[in-house]
């Protein structure tokens, strides 16, 4: 049997609050062949967007991972580099924010902004002459 392309086991998620730490995620666990598409339902709040942050490594400062593993393509999430992350991002992974506001920036070109997103990820180089 061919390893899973992605696999989470028993992800948990805590927040540090004002009031204390919040567990978001409490030992969820999944995985996706290659070429599987998972669909994630539930209600707001249940942990579907956290769950891609974690996976993706962009908790907010108030997040960590509390436990559990995360493993892509046979590698721990854990013990990657922020650059080799950055190379995975857009490339590899990628997730489709729920709110259109917080994914594009009104006073800037919307051209600008994808081709900023294509060079951050090596997917094209930057014209000359803007």
């Amino acid at each position: 049997m061919t390893p899973p392309l992605l696999d989470i086991q028993r992800l948990s998620v805590d927040f540090a609050t004002r009031r204390g730490t919040v567990r978001a995620i409490d030992s969820i666990s999944l995985s996706v062949a290659k070429g599987e598409t998972l669909g994630i339902v539930g209600e707001s709040g249940s942990g579907k967007s956290v769950t891609s942050y974690a996976v993706m490594n962009i908790l907010d400062r108030a997040g960590k991972i509390a436990g559990g593993k995360i493993s892509y393509g046979g590698m721990s999430m854990h013990k990657i580099s922020e650059r080799d992350m950055r190379d995975i991002r857009g490339r590899e992974i990628s997730m489709i924010f729920q709110n259109p506001r917080a994914a594009l920036n009104p006073i800037r070109k919307v051209g600008q902004q994808i081709a900023d997103v294509l060079v951050q990820h090596n997917q094209a180089t930057r014209a000359t002459g803007r």
